[in-house]
């Protein structure tokens, strides 16, 4: 189930949507709080599978996901999403290290690869970034 935090009703569906995927209810809090500050439209979903169907739907410019979660992980969601035929800018997190090491050395359209606990000065940055050269 995807929720709409904040929106602009003057804002094309999609165009500054951010989707956060995480499991952990707390660090999706934690992510959103963070990006809701930057005044853009944020969906979020607790796993994968959920998250190509929010994907489909909404077409967000960036989406921040996890990479080990369950029913989908991030990596098997990324692989995924190119078929979509929308290809949102996607920024990996994973604080295991075996997930970052195959985050980063997967053969896919990433934007960005972010270590756990991830530096939310940081996410600002590359999501406003990412959003940029989205539109």
């Amino acid at each position: 189930m995807s929720l709409r935090l904040s929106s602009d009703a003057a804002t094309p569906k999609g165009s500054r949507a951010v989707l956060v995927v995480e499991d952990d209810p707390l660090q999706r809090i934690q992510l959103i709080d963070c990006l809701t500050d930057l005044g853009i439209e944020i969906l979020q979903e607790e796993e994968g599978k959920a998250a190509l169907e929010t994907i489909r739907q909404a077409r967000p410019a960036v989406v921040i996901m996890d990479v080990r979660m369950p029913v989908l992980d991030g990596i098997a969601a990324a692989q995924v999403i190119p078929s979509l035929g929308y290809l949102p800018k996607i920024i990996l997190m994973t604080g295991d290290p075996d997930s970052l090491h195959r985050a980063n050395t997967s053969k896919l359209e990433i934007y960005a690869v972010i270590e756990k606990p991830i530096p939310l000065r940081t996410l600002s940055r590359f999501v406003l970034n990412a959003l940029e050269q989205a539109s």
